[in-house]
């Protein structure tokens, strides 16, 4: 799952009544603090320009007082006065007193400018309709999910493996000098054999020659 760096949240809560249906939300901070020098106000002002604001709806309940035979619709209105764009403009949710008291996790998402206008309606209904929404300023890039334990898993893979493959170089360090050992071993054997072999045929023509001899014997004795 692709998480955003959130470096600063602000949650701004309201309410929407018979008495007040309107409400716009807060796009520009009116509630700076000042600057103690031009070099700070510069500095400051760069920042802020590589950041990327964001509007997000949570949730919204009705309050105490909300009628039972009333249907409570709130419209949504986000428009961009730079160049008089519509970004969105329709109803978002709808609350009723024992039917559908809550809508929680509405998580509502939208990038935010410096010239954009975001209103709330109350078009149907009294109320009152508590909503929580928040102003996030994020990096303009994410991390697809990075985190720290991210290193620790690639470091335990990585040292692993190492261990392996230093387990499996050693293992085929000794067997060459194995198979020379043995390639040695049957070589001995090999030339023993030979020698052996070269001694049996005088063996075998001895045993012979003395064999026929003795018959020709037995054949002048009888």
């Amino acid at each position: 799952m692709r998480e955003q760096m959130v470096l600063d949240e602000k949650i701004i809560g309201f309410e929407l009544n018979a008495n007040k249906k309107h409400f716009k939300w807060p796009v520009n901070d009116t509630d700076k603090k000042p600057k103690e020098t031009d070099e700070d106000d510069d500095g400051s002002n760069d920042e802020m320009s590589a950041l990327q604001t964001s509007f997000v709806v949570h949730s919204a309940v009705l309050g105490v007082g909300a009628k039972a035979d009333q249907r409570n619709l709130v419209h949504l209105t986000i428009k961009d006065s730079a160049n008089e764009k519509t970004i969105l403009d329709q109803p978002i949710l709808s609350l009723s007193l024992h039917k559908n008291d809550s809508i929680s996790a509405f998580n509502l998402r939208v990038l935010l400018t410096e010239t954009t206008e975001v209103t709330f309606k109350l078009v149907e209904g009294d109320g009152p309709v508590h909503l929580i929404t928040s102003k996030i300023l994020e990096p303009p890039f994410d991390f697809g999910g990075y985190s720290s334990d991210d290193d620790e898993d690639q470091f335990d893979t990585m040292s692993a493996t190492s261990d392996e493959d230093i387990q499996h170089n050693a293992g085929d360090r000794k067997n060459p000098m194995a198979a020379t050992g043995k390639s040695s071993k049957k070589s001995k054997k090999q030339q023993q054999h030979q020698q052996i072999g070269l001694i049996n045929p005088y063996v075998t023509n001895n045993n012979s020659s003395e064999l026929q001899q003795q018959k020709k014997k037995r054949k002048k004795d009888d």
